[in-house]
């Protein structure tokens, strides 16, 4: 009896040695298996957006994706992308406590930098996952950026730097169109330098194109952030004035033909001899207007009635009526109605 307990003892002892590996071979393929989902599930994130990032060339859109991803995944409640040098700030979600911030770069070619929060502290394992995502970003961020700059290239002056004519059609349309649908009217402002053939004809082209710049950019400065300047032709430009209203606009209007009768520009390379140089200024608000053509239209129509009147002046254009009459009436600089 007691060989055969020895017998069964020593043959038990091999069975339970065995049943030890296969556990550990079944505990290891079980972490195997689960890194191998894990694995799966994250080239499956990875791969999905990669595709939805490559269904638009537009900045905005792009963080818009971008960002519903990443609260989804990682439970972020914000995102801000700022690029200084091409003047571009996105801001989505609401700032929380802890941040994180990345100088994105491809190779040499800065890209900007973005800055993520959330309520919970950053654990290491989500950086990683983060900085994962973020290298799916950088590809399609680079393509968006050339794309905008490939368009504002294609709608800009290159002398004054001010939007050009074919971006003033765009944007007018869509400052009427916010205008019918919101009631939050604009005006817009026609200006001519005056007497500009004789600054060409006495100075030279080059010195009429530093006074085309040098109006274009104290335009730019007097105007506020929310309005935009365009190069309209030649010595012509535009302004929209956004949500402005007559008295409002008037009074900008006023500013910039002040500060631009303030400059004076160099002639020569030493600059002992300058040139002074004015504006008139016609303007007109969507207010009293029937469309964009009109708008423009009532623009030129008082801007020419500013030069007959002796220049270097203000006149706005505006329309009152009922259902059966209506007239015209020009408001000049000095508040007079005729």
């Amino acid at each position: 009896m007691a060989t055969n307990v020895n017998q069964a003892s020593e043959v038990s002892t091999p069975l339970s040695t065995e049943a030890s590996v296969n556990k550990r071979n079944i505990v290891s393929s079980a972490v195997a298996a689960n890194a191998s989902t894990a694995q799966q599930h994250e080239s499956n994130i990875q791969l999905k957006l990669t595709s939805l990032l490559q269904t638009t060339l537009k900045i905005e859109p792009l963080f818009d994706l971008f960002f519903g991803q990443l609260q989804h995944l990682l439970k972020i409640n914000s995102c801000s992308y700022s690029f200084q040098e091409k003047n571009i700030t996105i801001k989505l979600g609401k700032v929380s406590t802890h941040t994180t911030d990345y100088s994105l770069r491809l190779q040499d070619s800065y890209l900007g930098n973005i800055v993520f929060s959330r309520k919970q502290r950053f654990a290491t394992e989500e950086l990683e996952h983060l900085e994962g995502l973020l290298s799916i970003l950088i590809y399609p961020l680079r393509n968006a950026l050339s794309y905008r700059d490939a368009i504002q290239q294609a709608l800009s002056d290159p002398l004054t730097g001010l939007a050009n004519r074919g971006a003033l059609e765009q944007a007018i349309a869509h400052q009427w169109q916010m205008a019918q649908r919101y009631e939050q009217h604009f005006c817009v402002l026609m200006l001519d330098i005056d007497h500009f053939k004789s600054i060409n004809d006495n100075y030279g082209h080059g010195v009429g194109d530093n006074v085309l710049k040098a109006v274009a950019h104290s335009i730019s400065d007097t105007t506020r952030q929310t309005d935009v300047a365009y190069r309209y032709g030649g010595e012509e430009f535009v302004v929209i004035l956004n949500k402005s209203a007559l008295s409002g606009a008037l009074i900008i209007a006023e500013r910039i033909r002040e500060n631009v009768a303030a400059l004076s520009i160099p002639v020569d390379t030493k600059g002992k001899e300058k040139v002074k140089v004015t504006i008139s200024i016609g303007g007109s608000c969507s207010s009293y207007c029937s469309d964009t053509q009109d708008l423009l239209r009532q623009a030129d129509k008082v801007l020419y009635c500013a030069k007959n009147a002796g220049r270097n002046r203000v006149e706005f254009s505006s329309k009152e009526g009922n259902t059966h009459t209506q007239r015209d009436f020009l408001v000049t600089a000095d508040g007079r109605q005729h």
